[in-house]
């Protein structure tokens, strides 16, 4: 029987080949990564002391005894039969010392724990610590919980450390003066910052830090080095709410987590995870014990994300080839012989030809694991925006019933903005959607007629979102209508590509990207006071189909103005 494969791509045919040929190389995942710097305070040599507590760590692990060069400090390698590949090099000018060891999982099969560390020591004296941990796996694909080596913890009780600039230790920043408060907000605000901050609050009226939801102080040692951990009291949470505002802070002992690039004028709540206190005594698998793993998890997930280490500190293979590099250079300049410079330059050839295998099996294994992750993640996107769909139909079922039963869905307009957000979140949820930094432009109004605020997102969602839904003259004439009866302009923010002029003014970082605010309603000219001139800013979101507010009611800043 003759099978045809005209309708399948080359590709696709030797997927399943390919996919066992990765697998025979192993499915590479990187779980944490480290990047301290150890000051010389003179009481302790921070190189000496960490590269001891380093060798102390790998000879419980390697299976036999560490040879003599590693008590000097020298290069080595251990592959002896019943041994598991510890090795190490080491460099005199610049100072560095790099190694790796291999450790085999004892309870899953052909599972192999990679550590690679590097020390180097800089011009004024501190000493860089950078740790990556690989798991490789060659056999089932078992889950497993993130960590860090046991070292990290000991050697930064050994020395002063610091981790982007800010002092660490096994314990959390305790945070209750103003002075903290101030800075905390600069280092959440700095966009150099590559660790997640995460901040656990207490009662409002506590500065005891044992009243957290959960234990502050695992999660500060199980991502030492990988993340910033800090309790803050109550009333320094009243402090910080006021810097970056309310719907970014932290308090009533909720936990939330500060990525990277925070900014309260361009971000939403949501991209810096927030657990409130009931959440997480319920929360599932464990309740507070499930929520610490979580945010151990995701902060050693996000260590892994960038090239940080590589850049700061060079991988094993690299310094490897470095040494042997300077090895013979160093041989050819004392006049060894030609036999022993022949001899050290196959060595080097060697080794890098072994460097190459290795790069590219490991290199292999995380094109693997990046697929997996791939197909994962677009199923559960797939899966979020079905649901999304069938709620938004959903509500607007509801709504359509209400008012075949007579029952008014119109909202009352306030005559002041208190309570803005909760009224929008009320009336407003499935059609518009109001990014943080128009929450922000609201809470600094300066605009008279607060009841055209309301009206003018009533009239997004009424008849400008069915009009983008649904489509149609109708739907059109019944939106341009409803515009003339409120004064109102609906207009492109900018002609041709005049957005670029203004830099980041009229876009707003939403679902990960950066999106241009094209659209404005618009009521008044008085550009320079505030108080008569309305302007409201947006974008329609065609995957979601709702509206997005990314600023009002003032005119944003344009050079005329």
């Amino acid at each position: 029987m003759t099978r045809t494969i005209r309708n399948t791509t080359f590709a696709d045919a030797l997927a399943p080949v390919a996919t066992k040929l990765r697998r025979r190389d192993g499915l590479v995942r990187p779980v944490s990564q480290v990047i301290l710097r150890l000051l010389n305070d003179g009481e302790c040599a921070p190189f000496e002391s960490a590269r001891t507590t380093v060798l102390e760590w790998m000879a419980k692990r390697a299976g036999k005894q560490l040879p003599d060069e590693a008590r000097r400090g020298e290069s080595f390698t251990l592959d002896d039969i019943g041994t598991q590949r510890t090795q190490a090099v080491s460099i005199s000018s610049p100072r560095y010392w790099a190694a790796r060891l291999d450790d085999a999982d004892k309870t899953v099969a052909q599972r192999v724990w990679t550590t690679e560390i590097g020390i180097g020591e800089q011009k004024d004296g501190s000493v860089l610590l950078g740790c990556r941990l690989l798991c490789v796996t060659r056999g089932e694909d078992v889950p497993f919980e993130r960590s860090i080596p046991r070292f990290v913890r000991d050697i930064v009780k050994q020395n002063r450390a610091e981790l982007e600039g800010r002092p660490v230790s096994v314990e959390p920043w305790f945070i209750e003066n103003s002075d903290q408060v101030e800075e905390l907000v600069k280092l959440l605000r700095d966009p150099r910052r590559r660790c997640d901050v995460i901040v656990f609050s207490l009662p409002e009226d506590s500065v005891n830090p044992a009243d957290t939801a959960a234990s502050a102080n695992t999660v500060a040692q199980q991502t030492l080095g990988a993340a910033h951990v800090a309790v803050i009291t109550g009333p320094a949470s009243f402090q910080l709410s006021d810097c970056i505002g309310k719907e970014f802070s932290v308090y009533r002992q909720a936990v939330r987590t500060y990525r990277p690039g925070f900014d309260p004028n361009k971000d939403e709540p949501f991209s810096h995870p927030l657990g409130l206190f009931d959440r997480i005594a319920e929360w599932p698998g464990g309740g507070p014990g499930a929520y610490e793993r979580l945010l151990i998890s995701q902060a050693l997930a996000r260590s892994v994300s960038g090239q940080e280490l590589e850049q700061t500190l060079p991988p094993f293979m690299e310094v490897r080839r470095v040494a042997t590099e300077l090895k013979r250079i160093a041989a050819q300049e004392e006049g060894s012989s030609d036999r022993d410079l022949l001899d050290l330059a196959d060595q080097e050839i060697k080794e890098l030809k072994n460097d190459l295998e290795a790069t590219k099996k490991e290199y292999d294994g995380l094109l693997a694991v990046a697929e997996k992750e791939r197909d994962h993640a677009q199923e559960v996107a797939q899966q979020a925006q079905a649901k999304n769909l069938y709620l938004r139909r959903r509500i607007e079922s509801l709504e359509q019933q209400l008012k075949a039963a007579g029952q008014s869905t119109e909202p009352e307009i306030p005559d002041n903005l208190e309570g803005f957000e909760d009224w929008c979140r009320k009336h407003l949820s499935g059609a518009v959607e109001l990014h943080n930094r128009a929450f922000r432009g609201v809470e600094k109004s300066r605009y008279e007629d607060v009841s055209l605020i309301y009206k003018a997102l009533l009239l997004l969602r009424d008849h400008y979102v069915p009009m983008k839904r649904e489509g149609g003259i109708e739907k059109k004439r019944s939106f341009e209508n409803a515009c003339r009866v409120l004064g109102i302009d609906e207009q492109p923010t900018f002609s041709g590509t005049r957005y670029g002029e203004e830099g980041d003014t009229y876009f707003v970082r939403y679902g990960g990207h950066r999106v241009l605010l094209d659209r404005h309603l618009k009521k008044g000219t008085a550009h320079n006071d505030e108080r008569y001139c309305f302007r409201l800013y947006f974008f329609w979101d065609d995957e979601e189909q709702h509206v997005v507010v990314g600023w009002l009611p003032s005119h944003l800043d344009m050079r005329i103005t």
